[in-house]
């Protein structure tokens, strides 16, 4: 029975991997993984925020059937996940770095290992789980400056390096900071101390111990997640001048539901003062609306290029230590009998369309998310069939010979052999407001057409053209000539898809 090492990045889109066709990404580890296996080109999230989209993934079901529909919220324990089957077949399951099953922000007194608080009681000394399935589990929680709260690497920092831990801020920057957006900098932090190398030797550890089982090793990094700061020498790798311009249409946001256009207003300035996310990261104060979606209007072009480089640099960064990994594999002779898989939970606009970070709207820079695997009985392909998150759970128990339940998803193993035949005809998505009730969207995709429906909005909607502007810079939903196609899409979506704005589970925290 083969192994399976699933790596995942955060906020990371398909078209900033080589593989996936970015000329000036730096991920040589990733494209080889995927010269030699399966590359899903048209690969989606259900969800383009953190913790749902993470849920989904691991339990094969839409965020309104597991209940962790936004940040905030715990996933039910209840629910079968990837590990619970893999460790019922007698597979050894470990994860380590960010998992997002439960809010960050739990007050102590749920006793939830991925929340701050839960750091803070005596039961958390030499605790390593069981965890959603994971027999053993060791945590990055946050990112960025966040990381030294809490968990797993924090507790090491501070034992290992104490005077490192500070090094993560922006005023210990190796480099001044531009001054018109608070989240790009150089971090400080030396690279053998960064939690993605913390990450990556830690696998490494884990896989050095096996000793004959099977085995599921979850490896999770938090970045290129916002602010944008990876350390030197990655903080150098890709120079800012070079980088492709965004993708803007002039005027395009006009044709959106108008809280798009608005969204600058609305993240910097609320009603307790916090003008960015570096500062609700650290102080959270009032909730805010998921993905700190903003415009980039008041950004330098210059500050813009460096916040993109500086994700390209990330992205390197994670590849280098997929490397790491993988040369762990091949030496302690596991590689001939392990499925390696790759992927992101969500997207970053990253400029495009004058907007940053994520929110709301499901565009495709933040739903079409890489996807790639590779292992026994895999060979080279390019998958361009829609596939969903919510497919994976299903495909690792098939391909790993596991008895499990599939939910909402199909398995791809036949579709990674060749069978064309076998890909999706939709893709739904579905976002949940944390603040905003009118922001509840649901969303329609086929190989022609995406259309979004805002339930408690019926003025606001979007429709584009997937074939003619694959980039999503023209909203159709308003245009008389493509009524029809229109009303048949929305006749679909709302029959097969029907609006479910009240799902989910309890909110416990701000997320």
């Amino acid at each position: 029975m083969p192994n399976l090492v699933l790596f995942m990045a955060d906020q990371l889109r398909a078209d900033a991997l080589g593989c996936f066709g970015n000329s000036f990404a730096r991920t040589p580890v990733l494209d080889a993984v995927a010269a030699r296996g399966a590359r899903l080109t048209a690969h989606m999230t259900p969800n383009q925020i953190c913790a749902p989209s993470r849920a989904s993934l691991f339990s094969g079901l839409y965020a309104r059937n597991h209940g962790l529909v936004h940040n905030g919220i715990a996933l039910r324990e209840d629910i079968e996940l990837i590990p619970h089957a893999l460790a019922r077949a007698g597979f050894r399951t470990h994860g380590i770095g960010k998992f997002h099953f439960q809010p960050i922000l739990a007050p102590a007194a749920y006793r939830m290992p991925e929340s701050n608080a839960f750091w803070e009681l005596p039961e958390t000394t030499g605790w390593q789980g069981p965890y959603y399935g994971f027999q053993t589990a060791e945590f990055v929680i946050g990112e960025s400056a966040a990381a030294t709260d809490a968990g797993h690497y924090a507790r090491w920092l501070e034992t290992t390096a104490p005077d490192a831990m500070e090094l993560y801020q922006r005023e210990r920057a190796l480099a001044p900071p531009p001054r018109d957006f608070d989240e790009v900098w150089q971090c400080a932090v030396p690279e053998h101390l960064h939690y993605n190398r913390w990450i990556a030797d830690r696998a490494c550890a884990f896989l050095a111990g096996i000793r004959g089982e099977n085995f599921f090793l979850f490896v999770s990094f938090p970045d290129p997640h916002h602010p944008f700061t990876p350390p030197a020498p990655w903080c150098h790798m890709v120079d800012p001048a070079e980088v492709p311009a965004p993708k803007t249409v002039a005027g395009e946001l006009l044709r959106m539901p108008d809280y798009i256009a608005a969204s600058d207003a609305v993240d910097r300035e609320t009603e307790d003062g916090h003008k960015s996310y570096l500062y609700f990261l650290l102080s959270p104060g009032t909730p805010r609306e998921q993905g700190f979606m903003m415009k980039t209007a008041g950004i330098s072009d210059a500050t813009l290029r460096l916040a993109i480089a500086h994700t390209y640099g990330s992205v390197a960064m994670i590849d280098d230590g997929i490397g790491r990994v993988l040369r762990a594999l091949s030496d302690n002779g596991l590689a001939d009998d392990t499925y390696v898989a790759f992927t992101s939970d969500h997207g970053e606009f990253l400029g495009d369309h004058g907007l940053l970070r994520k929110g709301p709207p499901p565009y495709r820079q933040l739903l079409n998310v890489p996807l790639v695997l590779a292992g026994p009985g895999i060979d080279p392909i390019t998958v361009k069939a829609l596939t969903s998150h919510i497919d994976l759970k299903a495909t690792i128990l098939e391909l790993l010979g596991v008895a499990g339940e599939h939910g909402d998803g199909v398995s791809l193993r036949d579709l990674l052999r060749g069978a064309t035949e076998t890909g999706r005809e939709t893709i739904w998505a579905e976002y949940h407001p944390r603040v905003v009730p009118e922001q509840y969207n649901q969303t329609l995709i086929t190989p022609d057409w995406r259309i979004t429906l805002y339930a408690r909005r019926p003025g606001w909607g979007e429709l584009f053209d997937r074939r003619a502007d694959p980039d999503e810079s023209r909203n159709l939903f308003h245009d008389p000539e493509h009524r029809l196609v229109r009303d048949e899409l929305i006749a679909r979506l709302q029959r097969d898809w029907p609006a479910a704005p009240g799902a989910g589970g309890p909110r416990i925290a701000i997320y």
